[in-house]
């Protein structure tokens, strides 16, 4: 997805991020967050159109919290050149306590 197509400016995070695919629970990290969504860093990307469940670790150590978000994206190993290979993922129907706390997150990682 290009930067114009974005509603909220991605900012480069390692965050750890579970999430649970057909007869797999998988732990990986991001490599940027932004209120709307992630990429999170796999060899192993989920379907474009594909829904999952994610839990975000938070860097200061709270608790996980969930939120659903829909693959958007895919970059494979062929595509390292352009980028690492990994999901983009555009979360969805998120509560605002969620949307809070993606907020608050999103924060700690910008500038100042």
């Amino acid at each position: 997805m290009s930067s114009e197509n974005r509603k909220s400016p991605r900012l480069p995070a390692d965050v750890k991020v579970d999430y649970r695919t057909v007869g797999s629970f998988i732990t990986d990290y991001t490599r940027n967050i932004s209120q709307g969504g992630i990429f999170i860093r796999t060899s192993l990307p989920l379907d474009v159109g594909e829904r999952v469940r994610l839990r975000l670790t938070l860097p200061d150590g709270d608790a996980p919290f969930a939120l659903d978000g829909v693959v958007k994206w895919v970059s494979t190993l062929k595509d390292r050149e352009q980028h690492p290979p990994g999901m983009g993922i555009e979360f969805v129907d998120f509560t605002d306590e969620v949307k809070k706390k993606l907020e608050d997150m999103v924060k700690a990682y910008g500038p100042g």
